[in-house]
């Protein structure tokens, strides 16, 4: 439904219209002048609600969070000039995530590119390396002819079809579109227009050919097969698919707690704990002959280092990708098809086939993970106050919903520690820092239930500009784990044998501000933790219901934290 005062520009109410009819429901705006026509468009568009950020970095974060929950196409709207370019972090990390963003930009007509005006710089095309698509929409000539403009009406309708269809087909993923305007930008009009034509797309059924399935289950029957499962969506069709595949005596399932798979006895995650217990001749007798992966990217390098040191006879990688991965430097099929289709058809293909599959593969794996689940929590049951210690508790104590994690130390120890919540999140497409709090901000307000984010203080500091906002649902908690700066440099191989004070200085950052002074400030009720008993009062303080958002921080000794940490991986060599 479009209001009757609006736009005079007719091309910012057309583009618009198209939001609309492809199922935009949310648009994430940020005040300018250039950008003016398209703001009252929306004004004017009542099947949309729009959220106002001034910081458009921020901005695009949340709109990741939001698309991600709601798993539909969310647009942001910005003026001319850098603006766009803050966007680019929240996209790349779209981008390799598949989630769709629709990314307008308004800009100036384009003989005025490099002409020393204000706020114009060369926009078209620069996000082209982390969208699906750039498209430009030409300003309205001055004195155009009525077929003349009719003609540019049509390009304009065709172009945001095109890049409305982009964003959602195959593996989805953001769009820029580019929108020249020249003055006047303010003028309003009552002038009706036609309704837009909105193109269909109608994607082609996943499945393989018998004779191709039949062939490759020929294939699985004889082998030692690692289901790998990187971060995904929930996806209830693809969680019984797995768990029928992995009903095969010869299939370990390998999946990050961001796959958000639903394992009840948790065998299939903390990787990296069963991996660093294992000697090197367990490693070779329990090297896999197919890979079969899919989801993004993993956050074990332990799991990654290990494929590459006993790669596997066959990796078959399956999904639709913007770009061709072979991550463990193995890869035999690239398999473009809903990992749920093939698993179900391979799992079909298997017990038709009638081949009585003799392995032990799963068992030994599971002789594996119970030594190592036995190691784990007999080290942290011994360990003194630290990251790991408090994070045990938390993880296995806070009835987590929906739980985003921030990157760095957050998204590590999640991996490290049994837990279970409705779904997952991490910004692991890129995997940066920066927009954990806006992406979970933009998550809790898409999502009906309620929302948790554990974060490192060095993350939330960084973002911490998401938590001004006057929308942010009073249900959502945050634990904020601080570790006196970046604690992660304490412990990667990378950085870890630095000497302290030029590593406190550069990597940690030593002398960061205080995050309960700066949650005050915006009016987060706090609670401070610094040892067992005082993180048990505040998991039971977290969970009261409140009319604010509340965060528990939680306060650890850094280099003790990372000694901690380093002793972890090394525990079964001890004893």
């Amino acid at each position: 439904m479009i209001n009757m005062v609006n736009t005079s520009n007719l091309y910012c109410r057309q583009i618009v219209e198209l939001l609309s009819a492809h199922g935009v429901r949310t648009v994430y705006c940020s005040p300018g002048s250039r950008n003016a026509p398209l703001l009252l468009a929306l004004d004017a568009c009542q099947d949309i609600i729009k959220q106002v950020v001034v910081d458009e970095r921020s901005a695009a974060f949340q709109a990741y969070g939001c698309a991600l929950i709601e798993q539909r196409p969310v647009a942001l709207v910005c003026t001319s000039g850098t603006a766009v370019l803050n966007y680019a972090p929240a996209v790349a990390e779209a981008y390799y995530s598949g989630v769709p963003l629709i990314v307008i930009s308004a800009d100036r007509p384009k003989e005025w590119i490099d002409q020393e005006d204000s706020q114009t710089i060369r926009q078209f095309g620069v996000l082209s390396h982390v969208v699906k698509g750039s498209y430009d929409v030409r300003a309205i000539p001055e004195g155009a002819n009525r077929e003349y403009s009719e003609d540019v009406k049509w390009t304009v309708n065709r172009t945001v079809n095109e890049a409305l269809l982009k964003a959602m087909d195959g593996k989805r993923g953001p769009v820029h579109i580019n929108v020249q305007l020249s003055e006047p930008l303010g003028e309003l009009s009552e002038e009706p227009i036609s309704r837009q034509r909105c193109v269909s797309l109608i994607p082609a059924f996943d499945s393989l050919p018998a004779s191709v399935i039949r062939r490759l289950s020929e294939r699985a029957a004889g082998s030692k097969i690692m289901l790998v499962a990187g971060f995904s969506l929930p996806d209830h069709v693809l969680d019984k698919a797995v768990r029928t595949f992995s009903s095969f005596p010869n299939v370990v399932v390998m999946a990050e707690t961001l796959a958000n798979l639903h394992d009840p006895q948790q065998m299939s995650t903390m990787i990296d704990a069963v991996l660093c217990d294992m000697t090197d001749k367990e490693k070779e007798n329990m090297r896999p002959d197919l890979v079969i992966s899919f989801g993004g990217a993993l956050v074990s390098r332990m799991l990654k280092q290990y494929l590459r040191d006993y790669p596997p006879t066959y990796h078959w990688s399956l999904g639709h990708s913007n770009y061709f991965c072979d991550c463990f430097k193995s890869m035999t099929h690239k398999i473009e098809i809903a990992p749920s289709s093939f698993l179900k058809q391979l799992s079909g293909a298997l017990r038709k086939s009638k081949i009585d599959i003799k392995s032990d593969y799963y068992f030994q794996w599971k002789e594996l993970r119970e030594r190592s689940s036995s190691l784990t929590r007999k080290y942290i049951q011994t360990a003194t106050w630290s990251d790991l210690k408090a994070l045990d508790y938390i993880f296995s104590h806070y009835k987590f919903d929906n739980l985003f994690v921030s990157n760095g130390t957050a998204v590590r120890y999640s991996q490290l520690i049994a837990h279970t919540c409705h779904a997952e999140y991490c910004n692991r497409g890129v995997s940066g820092i920066d927009g954990s709090t806006s992406t979970a901000v933009g998550g809790a307000w898409a999502y009906k239930g309620s929302t948790c984010l554990v974060s490192g203080d060095m993350s939330w500091l960084y973002d911490s500009g998401a938590s001004t906002l006057n929308w942010l649902p009073s249900d959502m908690r945050m634990i904020i784990v601080d570790n006196s700066g970046g604690g992660i440099f304490r412990f990667i191989k990378s950085t870890s044998n630095i000497p302290s004070e030029a590593r406190d200085r550069y990597f940690c950052v030593e002398g960061l501000p205080d995050v309960a002074d700066i949650a005050s400030a915006y009016s987060i009720e706090t609670f401070e933790a610094e040892d067992m008993e005082q993180l048990k009062k505040g998991i039971e303080w977290l969970e009261e219901v409140s009319d604010f958002i509340r965060m528990l921080i939680v306060r650890t000794p850094a280099e003790e934290s990372a000694k901690i940490l380093s002793g972890y991986f090394i525990k079964n060599k001890k004893d």
